[in-house]
């Protein structure tokens, strides 16, 4: 009871005024610690009472340093006991006080409290929170900076609704799972936050129910860790390093539009989804259309922000949205020639993940060269010389296997696809070459899907470009400039606005159409007078020609669309057959064709109709090789499409994503071997086929006649795709004793989005049943069981109607208890008890707290004393300790009431460090 001289004071209690400082000490900063104010000259501590003290007072004190909001209060000295005056002791503040001698207290130095309750206030502003040791800021153990050090957070019952508050407050999108904190690696110091229980929704991590605030001492066992989805993800891509860009909205996903990022928020993408560096931003649906909610805004970057959720943003005021932002990423963030005597000769070398290295000249052909020579300005390739011409220079190491496919229109070498699995190895010394033809091109095609297709520029001088003024004579200026990119011959020359306001140096280009350089024409003209931007020659080459499978589940299945003329176009539908999807498929790397379905399954599209398709016999190389029927019209209109089998699948088992791991090569499925093949290709795959972040690799015996392809998968964690994991070359095997590569993926229903290697069959019939994961049960006994079981639930629904029965007709109250009590034991069971707050003895944090972990592997210990054991509460039905610390049973303290007299009471102990019991843990020095 409060004496009665305090409640006097409380009726007569005066507002007393004062200009009294505020800080907090001993908190690791100036957001965090004692709660001290300045009268008179003079510094004091504030004590309180538990039932006076909370995020009211507290937030005050918060608000006026400019910490933000309360994290935790306490009035038991949680940051020690301050020395000399106490200044205030303040009641029953409201909240919204300027400072915290507008709440009612008892007047300057006066109060009924001792040091013993010097209060004590962690703002948000205090607290930090990272996730550690991941290979990136979305995934690793949970660590909160607490008193200025960071500590791990402790929890034998960490669960996905904890993890969601980390992985949203970190701007990761959603948790995709949580492990141990030694999953990735051993933590080294204190333990800031113990026994967390969120529910999902908090904004903070602090903000859930916390039992244990440190820092404390004590063995990483119960450490957490956790999986976080990422804010950002590459969709509709090969791999998960290009694609459409989409950001996490709440549980979704959804598309960000084109003209909202730009190159240097690609390079934070790129870095943040661990894919090296950004080498292109193409044109807007680049990978399809959007399959779900557009994001409303737009990104503003710097390029060092460690998320795209950091970077800044503002809204777009109703803009409308020109299609799906597209980003390029490459491993690759340097390319050179070296110890060729230029810079556009030599020996290839490629800088990945900060080290350069030389690449093999194996896969390495003319293609390629084209495409890094005019990367690096060189103009085209003139010779590939031998492999090892130039040597193989200083770097330590292998040489670099991975496998270029470039087509030769693409702008920089990063665009093109890498494959590093079933590649062998490369001969020592074995290192590509080229010679450049060491002239820059003089000319450009910018803003188009590839270096064939843009507006036409020319070089007037070193590093200086002039924009070319649309003419009469366009078509035939258009022939030479496709011609000397090496991009075929012009389909369109249109005119286009002008893209910036300048002058147009170059008013016109006449040409007769037969020369070999653009610069053999005629140039005439002045520059345009000042503020006239005449429109501008746009061309595109048939060399940009593209193909793409838009609307469906990933880029191996969907509606056929060309891109053609410089826009991109669905296909007629009116003799489209199976042998023209197969060329589809086989063109876009997606294996064989399994369907051929009309526009009733992606939709028709939109765009002009590209008619040029329905004849082919299945084995040209590309859709536009095929002749074009003899057709006036098209009545069905467009949205062919196609289904493809892909190169990847998981086959015989329960659904698409459980199985063998099979890949399909030179038109014949084959198994990988489960010999040394690493952890990781299971998550690797399984993100790959669209069937969530993770999965579990197990070795069964080889069934059936199919052979395997490969051996030895050795997958790193995060690789783009299993075409990026280093393995034995490809040829056909037996796997042996140690069996067959099995995966079954933790299936993601919600995100099927981003599938990109498969839209094909899960298995095939000439696939034996694995026996040794899933088992073969007879239809006959798995209905006996269903049928076996839905007859005793029935009977035993039955019986307990029967009993109630009898129980109404004796007693109508108790036979309503009968359901009651079962009820209520049930949740008895599974209910956490309730934890209250109470003060602690000096030097031990076991004394007089509200838990207790008890495990005797928390042997931590404190600097001044060895901490004494707690008697152990009576134990809780369905809550017996497991093997790490329990579930924290309460051990109800009274605080002790204030006396009456002018002394302050004294209470029984002095606060540690905390307002918990944490067992046998120590505090941290």
């Amino acid at each position: 009871m409060v004496p009665a001289r305090a409640l006097g004071l409380l009726l007569c209690v005066q507002l007393c005024g004062g200009s009294g400082e505020l800080r907090l000490v001993d908190g690791g900063g100036r957001c965090a610690g004692r709660v001290e104010v300045k009268h008179e000259g003079e510094w004091g501590s504030v004590c309180s009472y538990d039932f006076d003290w909370d995020h009211q007072g507290a937030g005050v004190v918060c608000r006026q340093l400019g910490c933000g909001a309360v994290a935790r209060a306490s009035p038991y000295a949680p940051f020690g006991k301050g020395k000399g005056r106490i200044w205030l002791h303040p009641f029953f503040c409201f909240g919204t006080e300027a400072t915290l001698q507008d709440c009612p207290h008892f007047g300057w130095g006066k109060h009924f409290c001792n040091h013993d309750r010097d209060v004590g206030v962690t703002c948000t502003e205090a607290l930090e929170l990272r996730l550690a040791a991941g290979r990136g800021p979305c995934e690793g153990r949970v660590e909160v900076k607490l008193r200025g050090h960071w500590g791990a957070v402790a929890d034998d019952a960490w669960d996905m609704e904890d993890a969601e508050v980390v992985c949203q407050q970190m701007g990761c999108g959603s948790a995709v799972g949580t492990y141990p904190g030694y999953h990735f690696g051993q933590a080294v110091g204190s333990i800031s936050l113990a026994v967390v229980d969120c529910n999902g929704t908090e904004k903070a991590l602090w903000d859930c129910k916390i039992q244990g605030w440190g820092p404390y001492l004590g063995p990483p066992v119960y450490n957490t860790a956790v999986v976080c989805q990422g804010f950002s993800r590459l969709a509709g891509g090969d791999g998960a390093c290009s694609g459409r860009l989409e950001v996490r909205q709440g549980r979704a996903w959804a598309t960000v539009c084109h003209g909202h990022v730009d190159l240097k928020a690609a390079q934070v993408v790129c870095r943040e989804l661990g894919c090296g560096t950004a080498v292109a931003v193409p044109a807007a649906s680049h990978f399809g259309a959007a399959t779900g909610p557009l994001w409303d805004g737009a990104f503003e970057c710097n390029g060092s922000e460690p998320l795209l959720a950091s970077c800044a943003r503002r809204p777009t005021h109703g803009q409308a949205c020109a299609g799906p932002a597209a980003i390029v990423c490459s491993p690759y963030t340097g390319f050179r020639l070296a110890d060729g005597g230029s810079g556009c000769a030599g020996r290839v070398e490629v800088e990945a993940q900060g080290t350069w290295g030389a690449l093999c000249a194996s896969a390495w052909d003319l293609r390629d060269a084209h495409v890094l020579c005019r990367h690096l300005g060189c103009g085209p390739a003139a010779s590939l010389p031998p492999g090892g011409h130039f040597g193989t220079g200083t770097a330590t190491g292998p040489l670099r296997r991975d496998a270029l496919s470039c087509s030769g229109s693409e702008r920089h070498p990063g665009e093109c696809p890498v494959a590093l699995l079933g590649e062998p190895a490369c001969p020592p010394g074995h290192a590509a070459a080229v010679n450049c033809s060491g002239a820059a091109e003089p000319l450009r095609l910018l803003d188009g899907e590839s270096r064939c297709d843009g507006r036409l520029e020319v070089a007037t001088s070193p590093g200086a470009w002039a924009r070319v003024a649309a003419g009469p004579e366009d078509d035939r200026a258009a022939s030479v400039a496709c011609r000397q990119l090496g991009c075929g011959v012009p389909e369109k020359v249109y005119a286009v606005p002008a893209a910036s306001s300048g002058p147009v140096e170059l008013q016109e280009l006449r040409c007769a159409g037969s020369e070999e350089l653009l610069a053999q024409c005629n140039a005439s003209g002045p520059a345009a007078a000042p503020g006239h931007s005449p429109p501008e020659v746009a061309v595109a080459c048939s060399g940009s020609r593209r193909l793409r499978l838009a609307g469906g589940p990933g880029r191996c299945a969907g509606r056929v669309e060309v891109y053609s003329e410089g826009t991109w176009g669905t296909v007629c539908q009116d003799a489209w057959d199976l042998p023209d999807a197969d060329v589809v498929c086989r063109q876009l790397g997606c294996g064989r064709a399994l369907e051929a379905p009309g526009s009733e399954r992606f939709g028709p599209g939109v765009g002009t109709l590209w008619p040029g398709a329905g004849g082919c016999s299945g084995t040209e190389a590309a859709l536009w090789v095929c002749p074009a029927p003899a057709r006036c019209g098209c009545r069905r209109g467009g949205g062919a499409g196609a289904v493809c089998s892909g190169l990847l699948r998981l086959a015989g088992g329960s659904s698409s994503c459980s199985g063998r791991l099979e890949v399909l090569r030179e038109g014949t499925w084959g198994r990988v071997c489960a010999n040394d093949t690493s952890p990781a290709t299971a998550a690797v795959v399984c993100r790959q086929l669209g069937c969530g972040s993770g999965g579990r690799l197990a070795a069964v015996p080889a069934q059936g006649s199919v052979p395997a392809w490969l051996g030895w998968v050795r997958c790193q964690e995060g690789a783009p795709s299993l075409w990026r994991c280093p393995s034995a070359p490809w040829h056909l095997q037996s796997c042996g004793p140690e069996g067959v590569a099995h995966i079954a993926c933790d299936e993601d229903t919600e995100d099927t989005s981003g599938a990109t290697s498969t839209a094909g069959a899960s298995s095939s019939s000439n696939v034996a049943p694995l026996t040794a994961v899933s088992g073969s049960v007879p239809v006959p006994t798995v209905l006996c069981v269903l049928l076996g079981t839905l007859l005793g639930l029935a009977l035993a629904a039955l019986a307990v109607q029967a009993h109630r029965a009898r129980l109404q007709r004796r007693d109508p109250v108790k036979a309503t208890d009968v359901g009651a009590e079962a009820v209520y034991e049930e949740l008895d069971y599974s209910l956490m008890p309730e934890y209250h707050e109470v003060p602690s003895h000096t030097g031990s944090l076991s004394e007089g707290s509200g838990m207790k972990l008890q495990d005797n592997n928390w042997d931590g210990e404190k600097e001044e004393s060895n901490p004494r054991e707690a008697p152990a509460p009576p134990a809780q039905p369905g809550h017996g300790p497991p093997d790490g610390y329990d579930d924290a049973a309460a051990v109800p303290e009274e605080p002790p009431a204030p006396h009456g007299g002018d002394t302050p009471v004294q209470p029984r102990g002095d606060m540690g460090y905390d307002d918990v019991d944490m067992g046998t843990l120590g505090t941290a020095p």
